[in-house]
């Protein structure tokens, strides 16, 4: 082939090539942004933890941590659950005074700021972060069970964990504003914990 001829076959090829326009591009782009920002609330919205959803999972990680600060430290952990506020709070398992003796897993008297999360001056395991929350405003326990007792009513309800990682019976129903339902369940033999969606 020729030199002249292949200029001009590359000349031919140039006039058959075509390129996007700027006003196609802008287009492109202008439908691109609009599909976005339709779709981006509903993306945020399902992403986002809905505040039922994040203080059941803030509960589910509570009974992780004082089954694991059972196992780690070799002495029995309890979670101390006030329903009339919504504080939830990890510690090792204090033992009350003869007087103050409860049934298992019903709580005595709640204790105060100073001594929360002590034990007999026990210090926290090594590894295993101590676990203090409060429910969202908008989530409130709807029941709760301890050892087949109601403690709805109770100052502060407390379940155990043991080192051999059994526990406490324990089921909690939270209900939203919004009216939704999830409960908590721990299985005694393994201190796992079930989530069940109500509604």
């Amino acid at each position: 082939m020729t030199v002249s001829r292949h200029y001009e076959l590359q000349r031919c090829w140039r006039k058959n090539v075509r390129a996007f326009t700027l006003f196609e591009l802008m287009v492109v782009v202008a439908l691109l942004s609009i599909v976005v920002s339709i779709s981006l609330p509903s993306f945020l919205h399902a992403v986002r933890k809905s505040p039922l959803r994040q203080a059941m999972s803030d509960l589910e990680e509570a009974c992780n941590r004082a089954r694991m600060m059972a196992i780690m430290e070799g002495q029995p952990s309890e979670i101390a659950i006030r329903a009339a506020d919504g504080m939830v709070q990890v510690r090792l398992f204090r033992e009350t005074a003869p007087e103050e003796q409860a049934e298992p897993g019903v709580g005595g008297p709640a204790e105060s700021s100073e001594t929360a999360g002590q034990s007999s001056g026990s210090p926290l395991p090594i590894g295993v972060a101590p676990v203090v929350f409060k429910l969202p405003s908008t989530v409130a326990f709807k029941s709760l069970v301890v050892n087949l007792q109601d403690m709805m009513d109770t100052e502060e309800a407390r379940v155990r964990f043991f080192p051999n990682s059994t526990c406490d019976a324990f089921r909690a129903t939270l209900l939203s504003e919004d009216n939704e339902e999830r409960t908590i369940t721990l299985e005694v033999t393994t201190a796992r914990s079930i989530i069940e969606v109500i509604r």
